[in-house]
């Protein structure tokens, strides 16, 4: 049974398709505080958080079953996404399902800071009627500056070029031609501040841009200016911006998110020309559903299929390309087991990609289930599709990959080469036959077709008469029994390897007896 664990809440509609699913078991409980998280998680496969859950390194420490924290939104700076990684936890989000929402009421709240509508509400609900005090400026004409042009950011450009606004956008993060279909103008951070008359910011919160409005570029914008947030607290120095409202520099400001939430005791509160909300830029209804809905889809292709989208810490693969190379991850795991098996200790690592079936899809996650398959028969960690990559850097294993066009009778081939000290190497060859069927077509030389399953021996002889007959007594002798072999020799004819599938594991004194006969040159038991 897998169990998720929904921290913060959920959807109804979320939490039915979950509660519906086989297999699964989804608990919700009410009003849970970090320390009842804690103690709950060791049991969960599986966790959903919005905002308020922290997933840190210690939580993680604590979660031996756990595959994926699933963040029901757009960030994920509540999950220490390193500390993740390297436990093997894939941290997943909903990008899009939520995004008109926020742009919407990022739009909602550049009218309320031009018109000070909530400022005229709270008058008039004290009886006053204040038409002086609260005239306005129009959107119309003005230039609204955007940082950050990703999927909201886009969508508030859209809308305010139907408003008549100019706009300017910067984002280190996309191509200048990309800005000019949406129709803005591609500027630099300096010209946009200076520029600007209303200023949005729709970046994620990282290291590059934390307090990307500072007292420094605060100073820089135009005078009378106005700001909105509706993205992520700490983008903005929430204390320069204080100072800024103080001086009139900055004419309004309009916050969604703080850098602590709540802000209880911030002087921001204070400010008659500032506009808050608690966060409600993705808390609409149809957001709500979308987000509830796309999460628990998510977690469900993943811990049900291994389907992965909106990944953070892990390629995303679309449904057409999973299909595609759904049999090719097999194949990849399988190649990658077996060369873990072979050579010891690995130095190198080589894989390519050829054919058509791997010229036009993401090979990525190919390549991390190759570095799975070839860590797991050999290391005490833990090791999945997420950690690997990082623990093959640990072991200072180096990695090359690549890709052609160029494949000799096969729709598709995946060949990996390891390395060990001196000159030592193994390359072995596979590919995925009609039916989805995957088989190794070469080891080394040695051209072949066998299946990649069971306990198989490999075994490398001179090419006399007898060896085969030799191998298959001795097995016998030990009550081994021989499900299925396969035979190839070198282009010389001088050598020859077997790769015979057993119905139970040899013991290791039948593989030192045929190591012990003279025309045997290698004998290795591998687990597929």
């Amino acid at each position: 049974m897998l169990k998720i664990l929904i921290c913060d809440g959920l959807d109804e509609s979320g939490l039915k398709m979950l509660r519906s699913a086989e297999g699964v078991e989804a608990d919700m409980p009410e009003g849970a505080g970090a320390d009842e998280i804690k103690a709950m998680l060791p049991e969960y496969d599986a966790m959903i958080v919005r905002s308020r859950t922290k997933v840190t390194a210690e939580l993680l420490a604590g979660a031996p079953r756990l595959k994926v924290a699933g963040r029901a939104g757009t960030g994920v700076d509540n999950i220490d996404v390193d500390a993740a990684s390297a436990r093997g936890v894939l941290v997943m989000n909903t990008p899009g399902a939520n995004a008109m929402a926020a742009a919407e009421h990022t739009l909602a709240l550049m009218l309320a800071l031009a018109r000070h509508i909530p400022q005229a509400t709270e008058s008039m609900r004290k009886g006053l009627w204040e038409k002086k005090k609260f005239v306005g400026t129009e959107l119309y004409h003005q230039t609204l500056g955007i940082v950050g042009l990703g999927k909201i950011g886009s969508i508030v450009a859209d809308r305010a070029l139907a408003m008549k606004m100019r706009v300017l956008a910067y984002d280190p993060h996309i191509v200048p031609d990309m800005a000019a279909v949406l129709g803005v103008e591609y500027v630099s951070l300096d010209v946009l501040l200076a520029g600007s008359d209303f200023i949005t910011v729709h970046t994620p919160l990282t290291d590059e841009t934390r307090y990307i409005l500072n007292r420094d570029t605060l100073a820089k914008t135009k005078p009378g200016v106005r700001i909105v947030n509706c993205a992520r607290g700490g983008l903005i120095d929430e204390q320069a911006l204080g100072e800024f409202l103080s001086s009139g520099h900055v004419a309004g400001a309009a916050l969604d998110v703080f850098e602590k939430e709540p802000p209880t005791g911030s002087p921001l509160l204070g400010m008659p020309n500032a506009v808050f909300t608690p966060h409600l830029g993705a808390s609409s209804q149809q957001a709500q559903e979308n987000v509830s809905v796309e999460i628990a889809s998510q977690i469900l292709d993943y811990l049900q299929r291994g389907l992965i989208r909106n990944a953070i810490n892990f390629p995303s693969i679309s449904m057409k390309d999973y299909e595609r190379i759904k049999p090719y991850l097999r194949l990849a795991e399988r190649l990658g087991r077996l060369q873990g098996q072979l050579c010891s200790p690995v130095l190198k690592l080589q894989i390519t990609y050829a054919g058509q079936d791997l010229e036009q899809v993401p090979t990525q996650p190919l390549t991390q289930t190759v570095i799975k398959g070839l860590l797991d028969p050999i290391m005490a960690e833990k090791v999945n599709l997420i950690n690997a990559p990082l623990l093959l850097k640990q072991r200072q294993i180096e990695l090359t990959t690549s890709t052609t066009s160029q494949c000799r009778g096969y729709t598709g081939e995946i060949t990996v080469t390891v390395k060990g000290p001196g000159k030592m190497q193994y390359s072995a060859s596979g590919a995925v036959f009609l039916g989805q069927a995957i088989r190794l077509v070469r080891l080394n030389d040695y051209m072949l077709e066998a299946e990649l399953e069971g306990i198989n021996l490999i075994i490398q002889n001179f090419d006399k008469p007898g060896t085969i007959g030799h191998i298959g007594t001795t097995l016998g002798t030990f009550n081994v029994n021989i499900a299925d072999m396969h035979l190839a020799r070198s282009r010389e004819r001088d050598r020859a390897i077997a790769i015979v599938r057993l119905d139970n594991e040899a013991p290791a004194e039948a593989l030192e007896a045929l190591r012990c006969h003279p025309n045997i040159i290698f004998v290795q038991q591998v687990k597929l």
